[in-house]
């Protein structure tokens, strides 16, 4: 088959497979018929265009060199590691391009691996990747800047590799921790990308909150999230080197790169707030939880359980919940129109963990549970698949006490106001010298080590007091009132009345129109003393007028020349 009809029956499969990189425009030129149509193939601004100008280019090709320049052709493509495009010009391998099935779906779910794939900490450094990419697509990823732009263009080289070098990207992602992302492209294994839900929750909604709220430096959550293999070492030290290094950039990483994490890490990093000492970060991010035993009732016996049918329900209503199945599609939906989700569902008894996100939430989901529509919903959507095994029903019961303990987490761990925090910071400053950190201080106060060693450490006295001034804003509002409460008690009442006005100030206006007032009151006691300097001199000059018996006449020109010229001494004379 001729250059000429290989191109034209297989155009399609060429324009989408080959990589049109500066090593294959550059062995290229060795080809004397194409040496001078390199350059404006390079020009052109997208890989598909340059593909379809050098092909333009082969088509052009005359009878006579057609065979010496295809095998120079084709020389190039395997000596720049495109054998899966040489084979369809002359196979001597069975690497082949990539198949209609891999190339369909890297691109349907191109906009998930955007969201959850991380191709620069240790993505190269696995033994495996250089045998999908090379150094130039290396170069080539790693260019952008934004994580979600190296997963596009990730995607975009691997469309262009052979078939074989799908499965070869799967092992890698595995390899590389990202076994949620494999699960995008093969829908197999037990670790799931993160619910929209969660994502949304990290990356918009209390965002805000969080990232001033997070306590990253003092608390220990970077080593409790390695520990959890939730962050490697790469995530870690993302998180460290961010410059400026304060708390609400760090936050701003960390929220980003569990976002990008799976269902399961997330949870670790929820277990991780909670043993650092941050449950109130846990409450304002997820709510808190009401567990739900559930009871099968069957045709035969009401309080008989077929243990094969209670596992397969088990099974069943972990997938669907896991999945948002079609089955629980409308239980999902109510629940979420009155801020409650469902966060797990274990084995044993069947248990379901319903996670309000705040009190009004409760209080619906209870409305939910006493009226009978929960345990209506529950049966209509998991019953009619085992109804031909005697599953008549499904009875919801949830000890009084859950949502006694529920409205209780919610009442401990309200989240300091912001009127609070903006008290502390505006005060910070003027604590620094008037406020001291003693150990009788400290012990008043509800500290973990970690953060009262923060303080302790602290290079100066002021420094001190402005570290435990951060810690405190970033704890539950309760702590406000106890640092009030340890100052006084500790005879530091100038201190505590210094936050105190603050915290009245700020109920007014915010901080920064606060300083912005205390400015312009500055600039007018400003004036004013330039105004005293002023009156202070009319005396001075009438004084001396009177004393030398000037005529009034005469102290007005005194004045007017002193007006006019300030500094001439010799005009000042009468």
């Amino acid at each position: 088959m001729s250059l000429k009809e290989i191109i034209e029956n297989n155009s399609r499969s060429l324009l989408r497979s080959m990589d049109p990189s500066f090593d294959l425009l550059g062995e290229l030129r060795q080809v004397t018929f194409l040496k001078h149509r390199i350059s404006s193939i390079k020009q052109k601004l997208t890989d598909d265009q340059k593909n379809d100008a050098l092909l333009d280019a082969l088509l052009e090709v005359p009878e006579d060199i057609e065979e010496s320049v295809m095998n120079g052709f084709i020389s190039a493509l395997r000596s720049c590691g495109q054998e899966h495009v040489a084979n369809i010009f002359r196979k001597e391998s069975d690497k082949v391009i990539m198949s209609d099935e891999h190339y369909e779906l890297l691109n349907a779910k191109r906009p998930s691996l955007r969201e959850f794939m991380n191709p620069r900490d240790g993505f190269f450094d696995s033994h495996i990747s250089p045998e999908i990419f090379s150094g130039a697509d290396k170069r080539k990823i790693l260019s952008n800047a934004a994580l979600n732009d190296m997963a596009d263009e990730t995607i975009e080289v691997l469309l262009r590799k052979s078939d074989d070098t799908f499965n070869k990207f799967i092992t890698l992602l595995l390899e590389t921790g990202q076994s949620h992302v494999a699960y995008i492209l093969t829908g197999e294994g037990n670790s799931r990308p993160l619910k929209e839900e969660h994502r949304r929750r990290l990356l918009s909604g209390p965002r805000e909150y969080l990232v001033n709220t997070i306590d990253s430096k003092h608390s220990g959550l970077i080593t409790a999230l390695m520990s959890k293999d939730v962050f490697s070492r790469y995530d870690a030290q993302r998180v460290k080197g961010v410059q400026p290094d304060t708390h609400e950039d760090r936050n701003e990483m960390i929220l980003d790169l569990i976002a990008r994490k799976s269902q399961s890490d997330f949870f670790k990093f929820i277990s991780a707030l909670n043993d650092t000492h941050q449950t109130h970060v846990v409450v304002a991010l997820i709510g808190a939880d009401v567990v739900a035993k559930i009871k099968t009732i069957y045709e035969s016996e009401l309080d008989v359980h077929i243990p094969d049918v209670d596992t397969e329900l088990l099974e069943y209503m972990q997938e669907m919940f896991r999945n948002n199945g079609v089955v629980v599609t409308r239980l999902n939906e109510i629940l979420s129109r009155n801020g409650v989700s469902v966060s797990a569902v274990r084995e044993g008894c069947i248990e379901i963990t319903f996670t309000c996100m705040n009190v009004e939430s409760l209080h619906d989901f209870q409305n939910l549970n006493d009226s009978g529509k929960l345990e209506n919903m529950l049966t209509e959507a998991f019953c009619p698949k085992f109804v031909e095994k005697g599953l008549k029903s499904l009875k919801v019961v949830i000890a009084s006490d859950q949502f006694e303990q529920c409205a209780e987490v919610f009442a401990h761990w309200i989240p300091m106001t912001s009127e609070h925090r903006e008290a502390l910071s505006a005060s910070a400053e003027l604590l620094a010298e008037k406020m001291t950190v003693s150990d009788d201080l400290l012990d008043k106060l509800s500290l973990c080590k970690r953060r009262r060693e923060a303080i302790e450490s602290a290079t100066t006295p002021e420094q001190q007091v402005k570290t435990l001034i951060d810690i405190v804003s970033r704890q539950p509002d309760s702590a406000f009132t106890q640092l009030l409460k340890a100052l006084n008690d500790t005879q530091q009442t100038e201190a505590a009345g210094i936050i105190s006005r603050a915290d009245v100030s700020s109920d007014i206006l915010p901080t920064t129109e606060v300083r912005r007032l205390r400015s312009h009151i500055a600039e007018l006691e400003a004036t004013m003393k330039s105004h005293e300097d002023t009156i202070v001199n009319l005396r001075q000059t009438i004084t001396t007028c009177e004393s030398t018996n000037y005529s009034l006449r005469s102290v007005f020109a005194i004045l007017n020349n002193n007006s006019d010229r300030p500094n001439n001494s010799n005009n000042n004379r009468a």
